[in-house]
């Protein structure tokens, strides 16, 4: 009999330690630590390397591209500068800004030495949109004829196609003209 009461007996102690709330035997759960952003893992160095890169040479092509066509810029202001006294005089500041701007944009080629008939072809086939169709067949007499009769209209639209020009004139790798 002692035998069976020991064990009974300590199982009656371990029960009865707190008869009123068993539950206070339980332990608390313990959490794990918190999960450390540092270090990063393998996956978030490859995004970040990959975005930076992006970065770099979205930035660099961005510049490059804003330095490429400063000639354009230029050129386009001193389009809208152009002084507006006399037509004919006009006429004359107005090819000679486009022969700066055909230099800028092709260096190599030496489109400006062309006569002014060539030059026109030139700039007719170096522009991605049609430019210069309704030019008269005595225009260039106009640049330099002691009675000048040139109309602000002629200036006028010789202007907007001259911008058309300068802002849609192919690159040089794209360039097809052969000189004559």
């Amino acid at each position: 009999m002692v035998s069976v009461a020991l064990p009974a007996l300590l199982i009656s102690r371990v029960l009865t330690v707190n008869p009123d709330n068993p539950l206070a035997q339980l332990k608390d759960i313990h959490l794990p630590e918190a999960i450390s952003w540092w270090p990063l893992a393998l996956g978030w160095w490859v995004v970040g390397f990959i975005v930076i890169a992006g970065t770099y040479f979205a930035v660099q092509f961005s510049f490059g591209h804003y330095i490429n066509q400063r000639y354009r810029r230029q050129g386009l202001s001193a389009l809208n500068n152009l002084p507006n006294i006399d037509q004919q005089q006009r006429l004359i500041a107005l090819f000679s800004l486009l022969k700066q701007v055909a230099n800028s944009a092709y260096p190599q080629q030496n489109f400006a030495s062309l006569n002014h008939k060539e030059f026109i072809e030139f700039l007719q086939s170096s522009s991605t949109k049609p430019i210069f169709k309704d030019l008269s067949a005595n225009w260039e007499q106009l640049m330099y004829a002691q009675q000048p009769s040139v109309t602000s209209d002629l200036v006028d639209q010789l202007v907007t196609e001259s911008r058309t020009w300068i802002k849609h004139h192919l690159v040089i790798e794209k360039l097809e003209y052969k000189r004559c």
